[in-house]
Parts: structure tokens; C-alpha cells; sequence
């Protein structure tokens, strides 16, 4: 069952970042919870909620592309490091660093994603050893 989670959390990714947003829906469940661990610990619900997470999270950058580089599963989970690459929207500085998402897989959907700025929190978080 990882091989296939994996595949279905790359057709994820690939269906968000072409904005297929039918092909999303089919692979995301509509009660989706999404986390958020920095800044805020926040928690947002459905799909509308990954894309406000997504939004305040890139809000002060422009040209934000994020690249799924590694993946590990375990289970119903998936950690993938990302990549991100923008440019402050006022300061016109590039930035780029890694990232992890975690996303857990019921009944070949996307039920919860969590985002992650440290490996071993994301790894903790889907029950992966270091």
C-alpha cells in the first residue's frame, strides 16, 4: 500500500500545481484537515482551507514554486521534503529552503496534511523513526 499512497500524493501535488482543481477534489476528501505548525499551530478544514493555509502562507512572497523532492512512507502516511523556491514581494530577495508535508491516506483520499518546517516533527508526526 505505500507504493501506493506514494503515487496518489504525487498525482495530488501534480493536480494542485497545474490548478486541476477536478482532479484535486477526486483525490482530496471534502472534510480534509489541514495543520500548519508554524507559525501558529493552526488547523484549516476542507479544501477552501489548504488553499487559505497556502495563500497566508505565501502571502509576502511572489513566485512561489514548491517542488516535492523525497518521499517516505510508513503506514497511511507519507512525508514528502519540498522545496520551495520565491522572492520576498518587498524586498525583491530571493529565498528558498525545504520543507515537509505529511499527508495521511484513507480509502485512497487525502484526509489530513500537515505542514512542517522541521524533518523530525513531520517524521513524528507520521510515526516514521529518524
Amino acid at each position: 500500500m505505500t507504493d501506493e499512497n506514494i503515487d496518489l500524493v504525487r498525482s495530488t501535488f501534480a493536480a494542485f500545481q497545474r490548478g486541476d482543481e477536478e482532479e484535486f477534489a477526486k483525490l482530496v476528501s471534502d472534510d480534509l484537515d489541514v495543520y500548519r505548525a508554524e507559525p501558529d499551530g493552526a488547523h484549516f478544514r476542507g479544501r477552501e482551507g489548504l488553499m487559505q493555509a497556502t495563500a497566508e502562507w505565501t502571502e509576502d512572497f511572489q513566485d512561489w514554486t514548491l517542488e516535492p523532492a523525497e518521499f517516505a512512507a510508513a503506514g497511511d502516511h507519507v512525508v514528502v521534503r519540498v522545496h520551495q523556491t520565491a522572492t520576498g514581494a518587498q524586498s525583491g530577495v530571493p529565498v528558498e529552503g525545504d520543507i515537509w508535508f505529511v499527508f495521511e491516506i484513507s480509502e485512497r483520499r487525502v484526509v489530513h496534511l500537515g505542514f512542517y518546517v522541521r524533518e523530525h516533527e513531520a517524521r513524528e508526526a507520521a510515526g516514521i523513526p529518524r
